[in-house]
C-alpha cells in the first residue's frame, strides 16, 4: 500500500460509505461529510406516528459475486433480510402475478440499516453541506453552508452525490468531469406514502404499474421485521415527476391521493407525500467512476453506473481500488 492519505468523502448514500469503508480498511483516513442528518441517501425510511414507510429504494438485489457476499454481510448483523413479496403488474387488462425471478432483499428493521452497518466505524461530520473546494497546492480544503471553512486539509477529495449536485464542485477544476456530470441527468420522482388502520383487502405485497401515475406501489409493512402498521408506497412515473417537479406539494400530493385511490379502491386518510429531485437516470454514459490521479479528485454513486443499490455499492469499491 502506498502512504496512508487523508481522504474526504462528500455524501453518506451507500456508493460513498462503500467508498469511505473500502479506503478505511486499506489504512487511509477518511471522513464522510453528509448534508442530512443521517446516513443512507435514498435508502430512506419515514417514520410518522405509529407507522413507517420505506419512501426510496424500495428492495436490491445482488448479482455480482462481491456484492452478493456483502448482503450475505448484512444478513449475518441482521441488517438486511430476503423479501418474499406476492409481486403483480397492472397492465391495460388488469392485474397480472409475476413470478419471481430474483431475490428481492430489504433493510431491516428499516431500509437504512446496511447503510449504518457500513458507517458503524467512519467518522461523519453530518448537516454539513460542502458547497466549495478550494485547492492550495496539493492539498484540498472544503468550505461549507453551515460551518465554513472546515479545518483540515485533505490529500485526496471523492464525490459520491447526484451529478447536478457534483457538477457545481468539480466545475472549476476539472472540464472533463464536469462534462461527465452533465453528461448523467437525473430525473425526479415523487413518493405517496399511505397509512392506514386496517389492512388494505389488496392481494399482493407489490406491483409494477404500467400506466397512469405511479409506476410502483408496495406495502411497505410487509417487509421483514416490520411492525408499524399498515403502510403503503407509491411511487410515481418518471414522465408523470417531471411534469409535475414544480407543481406545488399540496396541488401534486391530491393529484397522487387520487391516483391511489381510482388504483386500489381505498381512500387515503392519513398520507405524507415527498419529492426525491435526484432519483433515476434520465440518461447516462455509463462509463462509472471517475478519477483524476493529478487533481486526486474524484466522483462515484449510481449515477455513474447503474440506478441500483448494487451498482451504488459497486461504485464506492471501484472508485476505492483506484485510489
Amino acid at each position: 500500500m502506498s502512504q496512508p492519505r487523508s481522504i474526504a468523502i462528500i455524501g453518506a448514500g451507500l456508493a460513498g460509505l462503500s467508498c469511505a469503508q473500502a479506503l478505511s480498511a486499506m489504512g487511509h483516513h477518511v471522513q464522510v461529510f453528509e448534508k442530512s442528518r443521517g446516513v443512507g441517501g435514498r435508502m430512506s425510511t419515514r417514520s410518522f406516528e405509529a407507522w413507517a414507510c420505506d419512501h426510496g429504494a424500495q428492495y436490491f438485489t445482488a448479482t455480482d459475486p462481491a456484492f452478493q457476499q456483502q448482503v450475505e454481510r448484512w444478513q449475518a448483523a441482521g441488517a438486511a433480510a430476503l423479501w418474499e413479496a406476492q409481486v403483480t403488474s397492472f397492465e391495460a387488462d388488469g392485474w397480472q402475478p409475476i413470478k419471481p425471478s430474483v431475490g428481492r432483499f430489504v433493510g431491516t428493521p428499516s431500509m437504512t440499516a446496511p447503510a449504518k452497518q457500513l458507517a458503524k466505524e467512519l467518522t461523519i461530520h453530518f448537516s454539513t453541506t460542502v458547497d466549495q473546494l478550494l485547492r492550495e497546492g496539493s492539498s484540498w480544503k472544503l468550505h461549507s453552508k453551515e460551518h465554513g471553512l472546515h479545518e483540515r486539509t485533505f490529500d485526496t477529495v471523492l464525490l459520491a452525490i447526484p451529478s447536478k449536485q457534483a457538477e457545481v464542485l468539480v466545475q472549476p477544476h476539472s472540464a472533463a468531469m464536469y462534462a461527465r456530470c452533465q453528461d448523467a441527468v437525473m430525473a425526479p420522482s415523487w413518493a405517496l406514502m399511505v397509512y392506514a388502520n386496517e389492512r388494505l383487502p389488496l392481494d399482493f405485497d407489490a406491483a409494477f404499474i404500467n400506466q397512469g401515475i405511479f409506476s410502483w406501489i408496495a406495502r411497505s409493512s410487509s417487509k421483514p421485521q416490520r411492525t408499524s402498521g399498515e403502510a403503503w408506497l407509491a411511487h410515481a412515473s418518471t414522465t408523470w415527476s417531471l411534469t409535475h417537479e414544480n407543481t406545488a406539494k399540496e396541488e401534486a400530493t391530491a393529484l397522487m391521493v387520487a391516483g391511489f385511490e381510482s388504483l386500489t379502491g381505498y381512500q387515503p386518510i392519513t398520507f405524507q407525500s415527498h419529492l426525491w429531485r435526484f432519483a433515476r437516470l434520465g440518461h447516462a454514459t455509463h462509463h462509472g467512476h471517475v478519477f483524476d490521479d493529478t487533481l486526486q479528485l474524484g466522483l462515484c454513486g449510481d449515477w455513474t453506473s447503474t440506478e441500483k443499490v448494487e451498482g451504488a455499492w459497486l461504485s464506492g469499491q471501484a472508485l476505492a481500488r483506484e485510489v
